[in-house]
């Protein structure tokens, strides 16, 4: 059976599980995750392991007299899937029984239907072994490559019912210069491109070039930076900590309080919108609320709106977008700019090029004031041109300066950085940035 016709089968038995268990007053949702992935582990330019792994799980959420309880069970063959529901549907009955009202417990009570089934393609295990060993030569090359399709899909006892499947490639790799010094990068594609993921690693390689010159220790102080792509996504993975929170905003935990109140703010080309379809991120939740296409978080770098999920819409009497309980972004998109990213490092003239920023936190929460380390491939830049690599370095500066005041300038093309967790197996979303010319990064150590 095909990945796709297990898929579909499952759902349909998940569907019809949950449309006739449920007692008198039960309520029952039914998540499914399922994915298909080819992996393979790449070190020095040899592949060290490869395989395929298959997996779906199932959540299960109950909903009684304002009641409510969760488990997530893994689904094994085709035959078993009913033993394996009715065994946690009377699990999750018995728990329940013991427990308090929620008080903020929601759900969708009118049931919505939606199907996406993405036209995408990942390529075979052999087809990626050639393409990446091909562009790897002699390049010590470290990496990992995932592709193929992922589900998500909802039902429940109500009527709901959600299907999503997108496929995608990644492969996130380093290439070694020697010691701890290396190019990080991550090729991403919806749509299985050899020529592109070639490219990429002969990049990564051309700029591991440079890293092998002795490295330059600079003095703490204010420089000149250009954050590459992968840089500035940091910097938004970390504002999502929170700043769009709805959550946050009413309990006093946003780090963007200042900007929602009007008394701080980024610069006017500094837009940031929500795009699900970006990165193939279902337009559903568990909870069977839908989300648009497109919510815009930031616009002429002022807050516009805030991710709500249910809870929150329930507990606080707002308007909820089909936000997760975390109320992160998904699929955070930066606005390109006008400066051409092929002349970036001749804008930045003299200063420093960041390619990846690393353990990055808030330093003053209230004053959206972050610190963080540069790693892999900062370089000393003179007059447009990389001179030497930079030993690691911590900075600390408030993101209002740093994407505000100082924030010169934005290339014309933005790159997708995936979520690259795969503990629970992989995940859509991701978050798409351009470069940031920025005017003064302060260097503390």
């Amino acid at each position: 059976m095909t990945a796709d016709a297990l898929f579909a089968a499952q759902f349909a038995s998940l569907a019809q599980f949950v449309g006739s268990a449920p007692a008198r007053g039960e309520i029952l949702f039914g998540t499914l995750r399922g994915e298909r992935s080819d992996f393979l582990r790449v070190n020095r330019a040899r592949v060290r392991q490869a395989g395929t792994v298959e997996r779906v799980t199932v959540g299960l959420r109950l909903l009684d007299a304002g009641r409510q309880a969760r488990m997530v069970c893994t689904l094994g063959e085709r035959e078993r899937i009913d033993a394996v529901l009715g065994g946690a549907l009377a699990e999750l009955r018995a728990a329940i029984a013991q427990l308090p009202v929620d008080p903020w417990a929601c759900w969708r009570p009118v049931p919505g239907r939606s199907e996406r089934v993405d036209d995408g393609d990942a390529p075979g295990p052999a087809a990626a072994i050639d393409a990446i060993l091909g562009a790897a030569g002699d390049a010590d090359l470290v990496g990992l490559f995932a592709g193929g399709p992922m589900v998500r899909a909802l039902a429940s006892s109500l009527g709901h019912r959600h299907y999503h499947q997108t496929m995608s490639s990644s492969f996130d790799f380093s290439v070694q210069a020697g010691g701890d010094r290396a190019v990080k990068d991550c090729w991403f594609s919806g749509h299985w491109d050899a020529a592109s993921l070639q490219a990429a690693i002969r990049a990564a390689r051309e700029r591991a070039r440079i890293l092998q010159r002795p490295a330059r220790r600079l003095a703490p102080g204010d420089y000149r930076v250009l954050l590459a792509p992968q840089a500035l996504a940091e910097l938004v993975a970390l504002l999502g900590w929170d700043g769009f929170s709805e959550r946050a905003w009413r309990s006093g935990q946003s780090p963007l309080a200042r900007a929602a109140r009007g008394e701080a703010r980024f610069a006017a080309g500094f837009t940031l919108v929500e795009d699900a379809d970006a990165f193939g991120v279902p337009r559903f939740q568990d909870d069977g609320f839908e989300r648009p296409a497109r919510i815009a978080l930031l616009e002429a770098g002022c807050p516009v709106r805030r991710l709500v999920s249910p809870r929150s819409a329930r507990e606080f009497g707002v308007e909820g977008n089909g936000a997760d309980e975390d109320e992160r972004p998904l699929a955070a998109c930066v606005a390109p700019g006008e400066l051409p990213a092929a002349q970036a490092l001749a804008a930045l003239g003299t200063g420093v090029s960041i390619a990846n920023l690393w353990y990055l936190n808030y330093s003053d929460r209230e004053a959206c004031r972050a610190t963080g380390m540069t790693r892999f491939a900062t370089l000393w830049v003179e007059d447009g041109e990389p001179v030497a690599p930079i030993e690691p370095m911590r900075f600390d500066d408030s993101l209002y300066r740093v994407l505000g005041e100082q924030l010169l300038a934005l290339t014309d093309s933005a790159e997708p950085i995936p979520a690259g967790d795969t503990w629970n197996g992989r995940e859509p979303g991701g978050i798409r940035a351009p470069a940031a010319l920025v005017g003064a990064l302060r260097f503390t150590l």
